[in-house]
């Protein structure tokens, strides 16, 4: 919706969806702008028209290339000449209570493997700078820069912020294929988070990247 506005009424968003599920949800949603329009595919490997776009954003997305080189020279071909990328992504998993917190609060009930396994998963696999860096100059962009940000986070109330926690994250993720933990789990992040509690609800920390280039 944002970047609807942004682009005004002669502009045109695409949203890039792989799951056919979410595209079917958002596309029944009667609110969605004139200007924005939805396709079901793979963003690292669709046939995008060369040169058709302005400029390429993802929030929270492209962590999970197979081929991260090969997924941003897919993007760049997209672009017209001198168009932009921007996107944002998670820093190091100890960089972000928003997800560490509740997942140390949780491991002892969690399988170890896939507590040790989280902080090299997709969420964090551009944690490193050099690394996101080498991989964007690699694919073809020019000017690239990376900014750190953090903000505080939180979801409401202590239970509201449990509930989140065990849907959405590393831990939510764990706990989505394993609901016989999910009672036991949430119990103890809500000790964990209620250290945290304050007049906004628990507010956790979230260290991110915010990244830009352009197309040569």
């Amino acid at each position: 919706m944002a970047l609807s506005r942004k682009v005004g009424p002669l502009g045109q968003v695409i949203g890039v969806e792989i799951l056919q599920e979410a595209v079917d949800v958002v596309r029944s949603d009667q609110g969605n702008p004139e200007n924005v329009s939805f396709i079901c595919g793979d963003a690292q490997t669709h046939g995008f028209a060369a040169g058709s776009f302005d400029a390429v954003f993802s929030r929270f997305g492209v962590m999970f290339f197979d081929d991260a080189t090969e997924a941003f020279r897919n993007l760049l071909r997209a672009l017209r000449p001198g168009g932009r990328l921007g996107f944002v992504c998670w820093r190091a998993l100890s960089e972000n209570e928003l997800d560490d917190l509740p997942l140390r609060a949780a491991a002892s009930l969690l399988p170890p493997d896939l507590v040790s396994k989280t902080a090299f998963s997709g969420w964090f696999s551009f944690s490193r700078a050099e690394s996101l860096r080498r991989i964007l100059g690699e694919a073809g962009f020019l000017d690239v820069q990376i900014t750190s940000r953090d903000v505080r986070v939180h979801s409401g109330s202590l239970r509201e912020m449990v509930d989140v926690c065990t849907r959405v994250g590393a831990v939510g993720a764990i706990l989505r294929d394993r609901p016989h933990l999910m009672r036991k789990a949430a119990l103890a992040l809500e000790d964990a988070l209620r250290e945290r509690d304050g007049p906004n609800g628990p507010e956790l920390r979230a260290g991110v990247w915010i990244v830009t280039a352009r197309a040569p």
